[in-house]
């Protein structure tokens, strides 16, 4: 049996993955070191002395000097410009290094331990997951044709805002910094787009464990081996665990042989609540998912801020919610809510100066609009505005979903501890069941008018999970202490906090097997193998287009969203007339625009003679035309006529791609 297991560690394919793995962790590794002589100085309080914000911080800082000047209309986003700005933040850092190399010293001697679990957190977050891709590895299914066409539009334009994939001529209207990101990491990565893919997931999966360790060693006040287990418990509950309808169903079924783990996010009638380990198995490189290392490093160094209050703390801050606001924007709304109650605390408890206060938010708030307006003059808000709820949850399925995690809330205040640490829980805690209660009263409108509170409830509750996940972590750390102090009231709420985070563990048990095929056939990490076996005569025309591409747009088939339609404009980088309609209805903030360009489509193929066709193909400048099953199955062609306008450079079975002639 355990030759057929995950972890067959001598099949060949298996080996080789590794070592691409290892190779991008050693890579990882240097950033970390760059980020060094910084971290130690401006968290000199975390348990690991900020050693987990490293890898965060250096691209970041990468990426956001790409991305500002680009959008500021800079030629920079070039695999060139990324090296040049990467040695600029070495040298800077290797001085640095040297004036700084006897500060500090002690303190960061008592934090080797915390150094080294988290970079193993790192390590095996980057490993795991990776493999874990190998058993499914494919680009395909629910958002990822959406994600992996940004990536690829920003690994291939030269200049920011990139095109859209699928709106020729126009710029990409979304929240799309993460993908950005993503885009710069692949490229330090050094390996092919479709490995990429699969690769910044495991890099997403690390950074997020060694961020959830950090933050509960960090904010927990006990021994040495509490702080340890506080923060190894917060990183599983954090990026695996999830809600308590696994328990649930267990109790009601007598077992979960025919448990569907995707009911856990979809339990309330027309209502999305997913949680990061959910995403970490479907795998979606979207903007909640992108965005679940931003949100943990922000409230890292909130805790220093909170702890004691700092100019440099809080330009950081600002400058972490600047990219949530351009990665995933209700984490703006859902943090600013957080920071606010923070504040309050400050002020009424804490008894802080107003004024002192009223400059910090100032700070931050500055910081967010350096990072954020370049980006923003050139984006289109797609909000369509607030409206009251008329369709409420059931407070039953509130409870299914939610009790483990709001139980966990109510008894970490009934914890002794330290009264700083009491403050931080109960406004981390207080903001999760702000977010659980909100969608039952107000919703953000979108396109989705069946659905209404589907998007509202997905990005609130999203954000209660982590929290909830975080507050069990240092509720089960309670009772590491509490036998030693003879602490029975800690043993008490500790062991049941210790119950809540078994029953999220549920999830990942099921889920990831489910999934993964039980982890019987390694397939390796290249997302797109698949379409070599469904999709082949699309994977050589995507494949010619990877290599001869020009400045020109393509025509394909406009296809529904979530179906293999326009997976050629996708993956080859090259932008289609348009794409998935639904999606560039709401992107592009209404349906007049999208229909017009769906019925040009329709119009080309179904032209009656040469001159319509010419005309068109002028008008949109078109240089490729896709002629395979999505467009026959669509349109009335004549394809005598469409293939007669240029010249055949693809041919496979009855798929043609037509290079425009002059």
């Amino acid at each position: 049996m355990w030759q057929t297991y995950w972890l067959r560690i001598y099949d060949k394919e298996v080996t080789s993955d590794l070592l691409i793995v290892f190779k991008v962790y050693l890579i990882s590794l240097l950033w970390q070191v760059i980020a060094w002589p910084y971290m130690r100085l401006l968290f000199p309080k975390m348990a690991d002395r900020g050693w987990s914000l490293g890898r965060m911080f250096t691209t970041l800082a990468v990426s956001l000097v790409m991305w500002n000047l680009g959008h500021l209309g800079v030629r920079i986003n070039t695999s060139e410009s990324v090296l040049v700005i990467s040695v600029l933040g070495l040298v800077i850092s290797l001085i640095l290094y040297k004036k700084t190399r006897h500060l500090r010293r002690d303190e960061t001697k008592k934090a080797i331990k915390f150094i080294g679990l988290s970079e193993y957190l790192f390590l095996m977050g980057l490993i795991l997951l990776a493999l874990s891709r190998g058993f499914e590895p494919s680009i395909r299914s629910l958002e990822k044709f959406m994600d992996f066409g940004f990536v690829n539009r920003y690994l291939v334009s030269s200049t920011l805002p990139a095109e859209d994939m699928w709106f020729a001529g126009k710029a990409i209207n979304y929240y799309s910094f993460g993908h950005y990101w993503s885009s710069i990491l692949i490229r330090y990565m050094s390996v092919v787009p479709a490995i990429g893919y699969n690769l910044m997931l495991a890099m997403i999966f690390a950074l997020s464990l060694s961020l959830s360790f950090s933050i509960g060693s960090s904010v927990f006040k006990g021994s040495e081996s509490a702080k340890i287990i506080a923060g190894l418990i917060s990183s599983l509950a954090v990026c695996l665990g999830g809600n308590s309808h696994t328990v649930w169903y267990l109790i009601r079924n007598q077992g979960l042989e025919k448990y569907w783990y995707a009911d856990a996010t979809r339990f309330i009638f027309n209502t999305i609540h997913e949680f990061p380990g959910y995403s970490f198995v479907v795998s979606d490189l979207h903007g909640h998912l992108l965005g679940l290392p931003v949100v943990l490093s922000f409230i890292l160094v909130s805790w220093q801020w909170f702890e004691k209050k700092g100019r440099a703390l809080e330009i950081i801050m600002g400058v972490l919610v600047g990219v949530m606001a351009m990665t995933n924007t209700w984490d703006v709304a859902v943090y600013g809510m957080f920071l606010g109650l923070m504040f309050l605390v400050r002020l009424i408890i804490k008894r802080d100066h107003f004024l002192d206060l009223f400059i910090s938010g100032m700070i931050i708030v500055l910081s967010i609009l350096v990072v954020v307006i370049p980006w923003a003059v050139r984006f289109d808000s797609i909000s369509k505005g607030i409206a009251w709820v008329y369709e409420r949850s059931p407070l039953w399925q509130l409870a299914v979903l939610w009790s483990g995690g709001v139980l966990a809330v109510i008894l970490n205040q009934l914890a002794k501890q330290d009264f700083d640490e009491r403050l931080f829980w109960l406004i981390l805690g207080m903001s999760a069941i702000a977010l659980l209660v909100i969608p039952e009263i107000v919703y953000a409108k979108d396109i989705y008018p069946s659905h209404p509170r589907a998007n509202t409830m997905f990005k609130l509750t999203y954000q209660a999970s982590i929290m909830f996940g975080l507050t069990i972590g240092n509720l089960v750390a309670k009772t590491v202490d509490a036998l030693a102090k003879q602490n029975w009231v800690n043993l008490a709420v500790g062991t049941l906090g210790g119950f809540v985070f078994v029953s999220g563990m549920m999830f990942p048990v099921t889920a990831f097997g489910s999934y993964y095929g039980n982890f019987r056939e390694y397939k390796g990490l290249n997302g797109e193998a698949w379409m070599g076996e469904i999709l082949p005569e699309k994977y050589e025309v995507i494949k010619y287009l990877r290599l001869n591409r020009d400045e020109k747009p393509m025509i394909e088939a406009v296809g529904d969203s979530y179906t293999d339609f326009n997976a050629v404009s996708a993956f080859s980088g090259v932008p289609t007339v348009c794409g998935w309609r639904v999606h560039e209805w709401l992107w592009r903030g209404g349906y007049e625009n999208v229909g017009k360009r769906d019925e040009w489509v329709k119009r080309f193929y179904e032209a009656k003679n040469m001159q319509e066709l010419k005309e068109k193909i002028i008008e949109m400048n078109i240089g490729w035309i896709m002629l395979g099953r999505d467009e026959r199955a669509k349109y009335n062609i004549n394809e005598k006529l469409i293939i007669s306008v240029g010249q055949v450079v693809v041919k496979s079975d009855d798929t043609y791609l037509i290079k425009v002639g002059p």
